[in-house]
This record gives structure tokens, C-alpha cells and sequence, in this order.
């Protein structure tokens, strides 16, 4: 049973690092825009999810929140 797990972590091993090596490969041939591409949709996503929530609040930069504060 041990000697199984240990061939699959292995060959998990392996994979992964062809894994890296195909992606070093693609990003040195074609640049990184399509990861790029991939942030501008997950943190359009993120925002979305954000955007959606009860729970978050939205405050304009800087303090001049504090100063529209009711006394």
C-alpha cells in the first residue's frame, strides 16, 4: 500500500514539473498576456462577488469621509 502511495506521489512529481516546464516554455514563445488576460477576468469576477455581498461597504478614498460625519 506504502509503495503505491509513494509511485503516485511520484508520478504527481512528475507531472507537475512537466506542468512548469510546458507553461516556462509557452510564456517564453508568447509572452504572458494570456495570464494577463486571466487577473483582468478574476479580479473582474472578484469584484463582481464583491459587488453582490451585503456585507461590504464601499468608502471613497481618502479621509474625507471623516469630515461628513454628523456632529
Amino acid at each position: 500500500m506504502a509503495a503505491k502511495v509513494f509511485e503516485s506521489i511520484g508520478k504527481l512529481g512528475l507531472g507537475l514539473a512537466k506542468a512548469a516546464e510546458l507553461i516556462a516554455n509557452s510564456l517564453a514563445t508568447a509572452g504572458d498576456g494570456l495570464i494577463e488576460l486571466r487577473k483582468l477576468e478574476a479580479a473582474e469576477d472578484i469584484a463582481y462577488q464583491l459587488s453582490r455581498s451585503r456585507n461590504i461597504t464601499y468608502l471613497p478614498s481618502g479621509q474625507s469621509v471623516l469630515l461628513q460625519l454628523p456632529q
